[in-house]
């Protein structure tokens, strides 16, 4: 990867950090804020769990809780927990940039998206709660700059890459899970006509990556019917599968779902209420998004993000709690690579000018592999 591409993500990480960290600890804190502070202090007294029991039916997940414990070791205060999402918000932010002159080879087109993401006010909030709410989004921003290097390069290191950090994200938010399961069956599909073996072999790393779940239910059985159990599998469905199956199909599990998915992509909402969760100025252009991605010439880029961005949601909407964008959070970025990539359709048009698409799945010659934006 060039220096160029690098310090300008830099740059966009820290004026985003600036803006998501100034007056970070002037608000008091919630009670989901204090439960993750507590339990961040009881890992530095030296308690180190997989999972944290805040009350009886209600356990946080470790990214949280460890991240906050990490900023609490390095001097932070009762706002650990804020600044650690706010760190991670600056990163969504520099992701952004990366993906989006990936995909495109302009650099303002990742820039109109870094811009467009830094100033959107859910992600502005979620940047700035001290929960782990913004902690999927930066790993499923990873999945698929990997993943899309992959299709691009052909690379199994970009592979078993994405695979990873789809596995660790299980450990991230309690919608995060299943949300990992849809992306890599996503990832599967768009990939069905590469190399098999390479298949398999991120797999094995996303199915790996699950095994400390696995050893901490082994040695704490009971611990599983109030987190996998609530946010992946019921315990009962797991003794009988054909249950699970017939209790998922049901009709009315089924409208509850559909309903709270399509809910929560209610313009009205998104857009116009107050305070809306995007910006207005994204309404336009997030259609004219779609568009470029349907007509781009290598179908599996947009794939993976119109995908994603259908997949997301899904996790949140198994909770059953209306406008769920704490437990969809990894949609904001991909909304924003849309609005650039609308941007960017918009300007051809003015321009006259055709748009160019990628034709390859492979680096022609002369390109450097590790480049975020080859030169032609």
């Amino acid at each position: 990867m060039r220096l160029q591409p690098i310090l300008t993500a830099c740059l966009f990480a820290g004026l985003a950090l600036l803006l998501y960290a100034f007056h970070l600890s002037e608000a008091p804190l919630t009670a989901d804020e204090a439960a993750f502070n507590t339990h961040g202090q009881s890992i530095r007294a030296g308690w180190t769990p997989l999972y944290f029991r805040v009350s009886a039916d209600h356990w946080l997940q470790p990214a949280g809780v460890y991240a906050n414990a990490l900023v609490q070791r390095a001097g932070g205060g009762e706002a650990s927990g804020r600044f650690a999402s706010a760190v991670l918000g600056a990163v969504n932010v520099a992701m952004v940039f990366v993906i989006g002159t990936l995909m495109t080879r302009r650099w303002w087109i990742g820039a109109a998206g870094a811009v467009t993401l830094m100033l959107t006010p859910s992600h502005w909030s979620l940047a700035q709660l001290g929960t782990d709410a913004i902690f999927p989004a930066t790993l499923i921003l990873l999945w698929l700059w990997s993943t899309l290097r992959f299709f691009r390069y052909d690379s199994l290191r970009a592979l078993t890459a994405g695979a990873a950090f789809l596995g660790v994200g299980v450990y991230a938010h309690p919608a995060a899970p299943l949300t990992a399961l849809f992306l890599w069956t996503l990832t599967l599909v768009a990939a069905r006509r590469r190399n098999l073996v390479r298949l398999a072999a991120a797999t094995l790393v996303f199915i790996a990556a699950w095994l400390p779940a696995a050893f901490w239910f082994y040695r704490h059985p009971d611990t599983y019917p109030d987190t996998f159990g609530r946010w992946v599998i019921f315990a009962a469905h797991l003794r009988n599968p054909l249950e699970g199956v017939l209790a998922f199909v049901n009709p009315t599990t089924l409208g509850d779902r559909l309903s709270l998915y399509w809910g929560f992509w209610n313009p009205s909402w998104l857009f116009f209420s107050s305070p809306a969760p995007l910006l207005l100025i994204a309404a336009p252009l997030i259609p004219i998004g779609i568009y470029r991605c349907v007509r781009h010439g290598q179908r599996e880029l947009p794939a993976l993000l119109l995908g994603g961005l259908l997949v997301v949601p899904l996790g949140g909407a198994s909770f059953g709690a209306p406008r769920y964008l704490p437990s969809a959070a990894a949609v904001l970025p991909l909304l924003a690579l849309l609005c650039a990539l609308g941007l960017e359709q918009l300007v051809g048009l003015v321009a006259r000018r055709p748009l160019e698409d990628d034709e390859g799945a492979a680096p022609v010659e002369g390109w450097n592999t590790d480049d975020v934006a080859p030169r032609a």
